[in-house]
């Protein structure tokens, strides 16, 4: 069945958000970018590749503002958190059969079920911990937004949302302590009223400008460390509360939110991969540890060298945990219908 109201530009952002995420992964957690001696062309590339991919949780929060700002307290509006906490709740099991008969480790199913609860059964499941308290949030969120007045108020909030969870970044550094830092953790705020806004206001941007300051931003980090001479890659900027991450993020979705795909295959594809993110990212962790151990063991050389592979790696990981999430949700239909 076609969709007339969906907006395609939406699936998009979710689409690379977790692209971005696994992405993010490769060179943040199963490769060595940030410990070998940051030099030559590929490696700048790699880190120019990074500034890029943190964006990914960022944008996820942003896209959560955008749809949930019409959100009210009810019934009808909590009950609906069960989606996702079933898709939590079934793929830490799964990922715990995986620890513990795949990888050997050794904890007790109560140590087991506590990590279940505290969300490190999936070492990757900060997210969905952070998201819950944001969905708990949200009609109260509504509420502060909606009667803040006019558009200049707005504004004012999310400017100071703004400063007080990305300039503690970069202000307080080697033991200096230049600016309020409490309020940082407060980054899924900042993102969420920005989604918010975007949804009122529908801004529009210069699709080329835009694409130039992106370039600029994500080039910023490596340029920077080419020029302090660090002995490995430092992220001087990055992350949900950096202001190079916050820009790349606010642009990015202004670039893609209105976008419309005209060939019918690649928007299926486009919207399959969207309906299935969280899924797709619950599960990304065991595809990881099945495929980056393999390959680093039979073909890592160096850095330099393999940072070629995450043209492999990076949509095998992708695709593989799309099957699954595939998998699963058609399972669940045939047990929902009863066929």
């Amino acid at each position: 069945m076609k969709n007339m109201t969906r907006n395609i530009g939406l699936d998009v952002i979710r689409s690379i958000a977790i692209f971005f995420v696994i992405g993010g992964h490769f060179f943040l957690l199963h490769t060595s970018l940030r410990e070998v001696p940051f030099k030559g062309i590929s490696l700048f590339v790699q880190g120019t590749f990074l500034s890029l991919f943190l964006s990914g949780v960022p944008l996820f929060v942003v896209l959560t503002g955008y749809l949930n700002i019409s959100k009210s307290c009810s019934w009808t509006y909590y009950k609906n958190i069960k989606r996702v906490l079933y898709s939590y709740l079934l793929f830490s099991i799964l990922t715990i059969l995986f620890r513990k008969y795949y990888l050997g480790d050794t904890e007790t199913w109560i140590e087991w079920g506590l990590k279940i609860l505290d969300f490190s059964a999936i070492p990757y499941a900060w997210y969905i911990e952070m998201w819950i308290g944001l969905y708990l949030l949200t009609p109260f969120l509504n509420i502060l937004y909606k009667n803040m007045g006019n558009r200049n108020v707005k504004q004012l909030l999310i400017g100071i949302l703004f400063l007080m969870t990305t300039l503690p970044h970069w202000l307080n550094r080697d033991g200096m302590h230049l600016f309020p830092a409490f309020w940082q953790q407060c980054w899924p705020l900042t993102f969420y009223f920005i989604g918010a806004y975007i949804q009122e206001y529908q801004p529009r941007v210069r699709l080329g400008l835009v694409a130039i300051l992106i370039m600029g931003l994500c080039l910023l980090n490596p340029v920077l460390n080419l020029l302090l001479h660090t002995r490995s890659l430092l992220l001087l900027g990055g992350g949900p509360e950096d202001i190079v991450s916050f820009f790349i993020t606010i642009l990015l979705f202004l670039i893609f939110y209105q976008i419309n795909i005209k060939k019918k295959i690649v928007e299926k594809v486009v919207m399959n991969i969207s309906l299935y993110s969280l899924d797709i990212y619950l599960c990304c962790y065991i595809f990881d540890v099945l495929y980056y151990p393999f390959f680093k063991n039979h073909f890592y050389v160096t850095q330099v060298q393999f940072g070629s592979y995450f043209f492999i790696l990076v949509p095998l990981v992708l695709i593989s945990s799309f099957l699954v999430a595939f998998l699963k949700n058609r399972l669940q239909r045939i047990i929902a219908t009863g066929l």
